[in-house]
């Protein structure tokens, strides 16, 4: 399913996560997007994304993002969003971490949007 509203990005992107549907997650990213899961690291194109996200997807975790703007300006929107994450590591430790997201997304050819940037950065 393809959004064609940049405000609906987010609740699909958390649809996707609680289905587990990883390809789902990795195609809301233009195929040269940049992810940023931690200050200083930085994820290029939809391999290493898809990495991160298989990652994220075996903590078997519960995601909520609730988005607090989005700002469009033609095929371009900058969304911000708050998240929180709760899951169990492979060794069974509690996983619980929570910030705030900033993600530039830009609307395809298609109608689709795709985010281009994303930086969802946890706070301790």
């Amino acid at each position: 399913m393809k959004v064609t509203d940049p405000k609906n990005l987010n609740e699909h992107y958390n649809a996707l996560f609680r289905a587990g549907d990883l390809e789902g997650l990795v195609d809301l990213y233009e195929t040269s997007a940049i992810l940023c899961p931690a200050p200083g690291h930085q994820l290029n194109g939809h391999e290493q994304i898809r990495e991160q996200m298989k990652a994220l997807l075996t903590l078997q975790g519960e995601l909520v993002a609730t988005q607090l703007s989005c700002v469009q300006q033609d095929d371009l929107a900058m969304l911000h969003a708050k998240w929180s994450f709760k899951g169990t590591d492979g060794a069974g430790n509690a996983v619980d971490i929570g910030g705030h997201s900033s993600k530039l997304a830009r609307r395809d050819p298609d109608g689709a949007w795709r985010y281009v940037m994303d930086l969802p950065v946890a706070l301790s």
